[in-house]
């Protein structure tokens, strides 16, 4: 027994030293970019990268630990051979997705992933470019890898020949340790299961990020994930793209709102938030009296639409102008968003220093590959606040705390800056620090009464910066990542739950107490702001300009497996699954159904070459 406990141990930590040797070669491969890194930043790939590595030999050994316990009633030579020839089969696949990846990571700019299995269904064309010393310096990289790891191996395997049959005590104790590699594979005992956001650590050096994920894990990822991404074809191609090309006419003009050409720009992103809630816009009273205050003093865009229902695809499409998919998470698509605009680095291109300020851990679904690719400056999250900050709460720091932080690193930061800020006291389990102001115990109740922490928490964050020196210079936009179906329980697909607000405040706006009714989208928010500074950047396919003439009224968003349309004459709701309308109201419908499925077959194809571009 001894034995055979002693292997296991030794194998998975076998595994994690193959993984960060497997790290090394492609580091020194890939030396012209990985040399340009300091030594501390060498650390923290590595360091990083480590919880994948442990990860994936989490999956290797978990298997391994099956087949401890299926040969129990065997003898040790039995034993051995069959982990020997598992190993070799695991070393052998995971020896060619290094060897590949190196190789291609110099080409395509991300690590390997489900990629070339697009360019097997024309083998001819595919292999006619490989070039044959490359290939043959790769195989002997493999060569040298494999006969190295499989010396190592042969030392630990050496012992299990001279194992003694356990019979059936090796069962439960295997299966035990099978059970136990849970915890390596998810990576963290919190909410987030293991995934790429989880070893991006440098805001700004993507190779760093890269750098510090598992190939093999990511191999294995994106194959388990590759036929979850729908594609959608509703209609001829042509026809499709002229209903697109219809929602966005060319904008000639566009209503400045600013009295600065270079202001400080503060985008705050409210967890959960529609305008069901905010009494001036037609919601719920007493639960957002700041937010009515300030709808008083700046301008509100009445009519914004969230694109999805989730923080992820929320943020993606204010800070990126991008929709969201109905099925897949484009932020778990890194090689993805990297291709994506970023008003982030557009306003760091026009000399904006940039920082994104959270309260949660930002490798959370993913977020942090986004961020990353992003390329702020700054990213600050949990890890910047003290434990005490967020003991005992679920998601994070508490908003308050975090409106502090957020109100500190604006007092510090130097002319002009942009920054991005997400809350999350509004999200269940709605555990708030402050005296309940919103009585009841139902869900509605508290997750209303978090709201109306979350509104103190911005109200005395706007009252502050009033006081600031770089008040005068600086426009927020104060919008929402997504909406609820509280208060009223509205159901996923209706609009209504996805209508969330827009108000514009600050020093720098012209005049408050202003409605701007144009229906748009949080895709639209990005280059409306770029589009009051003179910035026109066309890669913002699926965005307008709100304040600019002429501009199509309408909002398109997601829900599971369908869409939603909204124009200033009907809205509809269209189930993909069933291929029928789900909810209608106005007139004129079919038109917009039409207009609806040409939007979703063009981002569905944008979506899936995303990463060719």
């Amino acid at each position: 027994m001894r034995q055979r406990i002693l292997f296991f141990i030794y194998y998975f930590l076998y595994w994690i030293a193959f993984f960060v040797v497997a790290r090394l070669v492609f580091m020194l491969y890939n030396h012209d970019l990985s040399f340009l890194m300091d030594f501390g930043e060498w650390c923290a790939t590595f360091g990083h990268g480590l919880r994948m590595d442990i990860s994936m030999s989490g999956y290797i050994s978990a298997i391994a630990a099956l087949i401890l316990t299926f040969t129990s009633f065997s003898k040790g030579v039995v034993v051995s051979k069959a982990l020997s020839v598992y190993t070799f089969l695991a070393l052998l696949i995971s020896g060619f997705l290094i060897i590949s990846d190196m190789e291609l990571y110099r080409h395509w700019g991300f690590r390997l992933d489900d990629t070339p299995l697009t360019y097997l269904k024309t083998p001819k064309e595919a292999f006619a470019s490989v070039n044959v010393w490359i290939l043959l310096l790769q195989l002997a990289i493999l060569a040298v890898l494999l006969w190295i790891s499989w010396k190592v191996y042969r030392k630990i395997n050496a012992g299990l020949k001279k194992s003694r049959i356990l019979g059936i005590t090796g069962v439960p104790v295997f299966l035990f340790a099978c059970a136990l590699m849970i915890l390596p594979i998810r990576g963290s005992l919190g909410v987030a299961p293991m995934n790429v956001g989880f070893v991006y650590h440098h805001p700004n050096n993507i190779f760093a990020n890269h750098a510090a994920i598992n190939v093999v894990w990511n191999a294995a990822k994106s194959l388990m994930e590759s036929d979850k991404v729908s594609e959608y074809h509703f209609m001829d191609g042509q026809k499709a793209g002229d209903l697109f090309s219809d929602c966005y006419p060319p904008a000639g003009y566009t209503h400045i709102l600013l009295k600065e050409e270079q202001p400080n720009i503060l985008v705050i992103i409210l967890e959960s938030f529609s305008n069901r809630m905010i009494e001036s816009l037609g919601g719920t009273p007493g639960v957002t009296p700041n937010l009515n205050r300030l709808c008083n003093e700046g301008i509100v865009f009445s009519n914004i639409y969230s694109a999805s229902d989730r923080t992820d695809k929320g943020l993606l499409a204010v800070l990126s102008g991008y929709p969201s998919h109905p099925v897949a998470k484009v932020i778990n698509f890194p090689e993805k968003t990297r291709h994506l605009p970023f008003l982030n680095k557009d306003l760091k291109n026009a000399g904006y220093h940039t920082e994104h300020v959270s309260g949660f851990d930002n490798k959370f679904s993913n977020i942090m590959s986004y961020l990353g690719n992003a390329g702020y400056d700054i990213i600050t999250d949990r890890d910047a606040f003290p434990p005490e900050t967020y003991r005992g709460t679920k998601w994070g720091v508490p908003d308050h705390w975090v409106f502090e932080k957020l109100l500190e690193r604006c007092n510090d930061s130097g002319y002009p800056f942009f920054k991005s800020m997400i809350t999350l006291s509004s999200h269940e389990p709605f555990d708030v620090p402050m005296e309940t102001a919103i009585k009841g115990d139902d869900e509605e109740s508290q997750f209303l009464n978090s709201a109306f922490y979350t509104d103190k928490s911005l109200g005395a964050f706007i009252d502050a910066a009033k006081q600031t020196d770089w008040w005068e210079k600086t426009l927020i936009v104060i919008t929402a990542d997504h909406g609820s179906r509280f208060p009223g329980n509205i159901p996923s697909y209706q609009p209504e739950k996805f209508h969330i607000p827009m108000i514009w405040t600050g020093g720098a706006v012209i005049k408050g107490d202003t409605v701007i009714t144009t229906i748009a989208g949080q895709t639209d928010i990005a280059y409306t702001v770029l589009r009051q500074l003179g910035i026109d950047n066309h890669k913002y396919r699926f965005s307008k300009d709100i304040l600019g003439i002429p501009v199509r009224s309408f909002a398109f968003y997601d829900f599971n497996d369908g869409f939603g349309f909204v124009t200033d004459s009907a809205q509809i709701a269209y189930d993909n699954v069933s291929n029928m309308l789900i909810f209608q109201k106005g007139i004129e419908t079919d038109g917009i159904v039409e207009t609806g499925k040409a939007y979703m077959q063009t981002f569905s194809d944008d979506f899936k070459t995303k990463n060719e571009k």
